[in-house]
């Protein structure tokens, strides 16, 4: 034992010595660190400890839930019975400094820290990490793991030293690998191995590159733990899914309804497992729940309600070994009713006109709406989250599955916690009667905070160019995005987007496909209908892109064809210079269909009143 372990025997600590073993175990970040002090006992770094695998600090995600779950068993004990156990095992820090320096890719990861973002070998650098190997006494402690879990699925999670902790996110940046665990014990030690690699090598993933750049934190020795953690759910056939999972926010900036209170929090809410809840899903919609009006739904018709529902849903499938993505009717056949109950809906109307053509089935749509009427588990959520916040000093937002093995009987698996950044509303005051110099008047939209920012470029995608552009070169404009967004990123210029439907969509037809990394520039990123060529604005509260986009004090906001866009004249930009052409001469087939128009100097800026929930762009003369 080191001397710091020899303190795990004790019954009582010191403050000193719970010092010495949470810098040794835990964090020395400060604020996470007078958190687990107050808090912690000997007997829970104990616990600590004996899940560890390797030595250092567990990292930042493990310890967002670990604190989190304490504070629920000090401050909200009435819960507890309803909050299922963890089962986590930590892998220490330095079992990924160690393996990285017996693989050979210590000289190349100090040259990144140096060379920055001029480091020409991040691919050279991710393909050695992601071919190295493990020493015996690291697999001997692995197969203690696969023991404990039996054949149950894992996941391997990143719990780096910046991760979800104050200041720094991290949101979907680094890689979560599911191991499906089947096998003989040598085949799943494989699957656990090659799923720590992964999740080692996607330190050099761009948008974790990204993000490191634009918070300068390259120079930063960002050591990487992991949290290994059982898949939450129950088999059904060849498949393995929890009957509900997703994410909450303490504060909902983003209100979807116009008399929502933003400071009662929100859900996002899937069946099966939580990647639907957390990713963009085309075409599918998880259930967006309003803390203080639970049932309170935009969507009043039961036509409406099925339409705008999930319709896939995320899986374990161990007829082909890995996740996947598979049909709610397939999925649903072999859920107990109790469970439909609870998230599903049946759609009465599809029903009635089946019976008049003599077809007699139930039609089931994915709505969560049995979940969302347990008021019990509403007033649960919502206390628990602004406990975390008043705790954390600042909104928080979590991740749960919820586990339902028999009518009447749930209990959530709080999976992750990290708080939120916050930033000071201005006083903002928008003018009247200068309609003729407003690009947009968006009501009844809602923001993080009220501010006011001058713009120096708006870049524009035409949407009926766009929609004429063959489907199969559509991503090029997503890239072509990305290179406006490094070409500006050294300039210290403040840039808007407008796209035609979705940002951050995996497809074309909906949307222009990107990823955080490709728009990180932007200060504020507008959705924007266009109904002709049928492109709508879904803006994706919740998804790992929504999070970045929060954290990084970006305004993001539709612009619809309907009473909550007053004015939208995007004509009026033609009385700017637009450049495209002059920085990108060679694209002149990209340039019908993206515009840069360069409005520095001209007083042009983004208005934006929180109180009033009101965003407006004034154009300079």
């Amino acid at each position: 034992m080191n001397g710091w372990e020899e303190l795990l025997n004790k019954e009582e600590m010191t403050e000193d010595e719970k010092k010495i073993v949470c810098n040794s175990l835990m964090t020395t970040e400060a604020r996470m660190e007078r958190l687990i002090l107050k808090h912690f006992t000997p007997r829970d770094f104990k616990k600590v400890w004996e899940r560890r695998i390797g030595e250092g600090l567990i990292g930042g995600k493990a310890c967002g839930l670990l604190v989190a779950r304490k504070l629920i068993k000090v401050r909200l004990p009435e819960f507890q019975e309803f909050i299922e156990p963890h089962h986590s095992f930590f892998i220490g820090s330095d079992v990924f400094c160690k393996y990285l320096e017996q693989n050979d890719c210590e000289e190349l990861r100090e040259k990144h820290r140096r060379e920055k973002e001029h480091f020409k070998e991040a691919e050279e650098l991710k393909r050695r990490i992601s071919s190295g190997v493990f020493p015996e006494s690291i697999r001997s402690e692995l197969k203690k793991v696969l023991e404990y879990y039996g054949t149950t699925p894992m996941i391997v999670r990143s719990s780096s030293f910046l991760e979800d902790g104050y200041g720094n996110a991290f949101s979907g940046k680094y890689e979560s690998i599911f191991c499906m665990n089947q096998g003989t014990e040598e085949e799943r030690l494989l699957e656990l191995e090659d799923a720590i690699r992964q999740v080692y090598a996607s330190t050099m993933n761009p948008s974790a590159i990204e993000y490191r750049r634009k918070r300068k934190l390259l120079d930063v020795d960002e050591q990487m733990a992991l949290l290994v953690q059982k898949v939450e759910g129950e088999r059904y056939g060849d498949m393995y899914f929890p009957a509900a999972a997703g994410m909450g926010c303490s504060y909902n900036p983003y209100k979807w309804m116009e008399h929502m209170n933003p400071d009662a929090g929100m859900l996002r809410i899937v069946v099966g497992l939580g990647t639907r809840a957390v990713e963009r899903t085309p075409g599918d919609y998880p259930r967006l729940v309003g803390l203080d009006r639970a049932q309170a739904n935009i969507r009043t018709t039961i036509a409406e309600r099925h339409k705008f529902s999930q319709r896939q849903v995320d899986v374990l499938d161990f007829s082909e070994n890995k996740l996947m993505t598979r049909p709610l009717d397939m999925v649903i056949r072999n859920m107990p009713d109790w469970q439909k109950k609870l998230v599903l809906s049946r759609d009465s109307e599809a029903e009635y006109m089946l019976s008049q053509r003599r077809q007699f089935r139930k039609v089931y749509f994915a709505d969560c709406q049995g979940l969302v009427e347990k008021n019990d588990f509403i007033r649960m959520m919502r206390k628990i989250l602004k406990m975390l916040e008043a705790e954390y000093e600042r909104p928080v937002d979590v991740e749960f599955a919820l586990k339902n093995p028999e009518e009447g009987l749930w209990r959530v698996n709080l999976l992750q916690c990290r708080p939120l950044q916050t930033a000071a509303s201005e006083n903002v005051v928008i003018p009247e009667g200068v309609d003729d110099e407003l690009l947009f008047d968006v009501r009844r939209t809602s923001m993080r905070r009220s501010k006011k920012e001058k713009l120096d470029r708006i870049v524009w995608v035409d949407p009926q160019a766009y929609y004429e552009y063959p489907y199969a070169k559509k991503p090029d404009v997503g890239r072509m995005i990305s290179q406006i967004n490094q070409r500006y990123e050294e300039e210290d210029l403040k840039l808007m987007l407008l796209v035609p439907g979705r940002i951050g969509t995996s497809s074309p037809e909906l949307g222009v496909p990107v990823v955080y990394a490709d728009i990180s520039q932007f200060i504020a990123i507008c959705e924007v209908a266009y109904s002709k060529a049928g492109y709508r604005p879904e803006l994706s509260y919740g998804s790992h892109m929504f999070q970045d986009l929060v954290e990084a004090d970006v305004y993001y906001g539709a612009i619809n064809e309907n009473s909550k866009t007053r004015l939208y004249q995007p004509e009026l930009l033609n009385k700017f210079p637009n450049v495209f052409l002059n920085l990108w001469p060679e694209e002149k087939e990209l340039s019908d269909i993206i515009k840069v128009f360069d409005v520095s100097g001209s007083g042009t800026c983004l208005l934006l009143d929180a109180k009033d929930g009101r965003a407006v762009c004034r154009l300079g003369k």
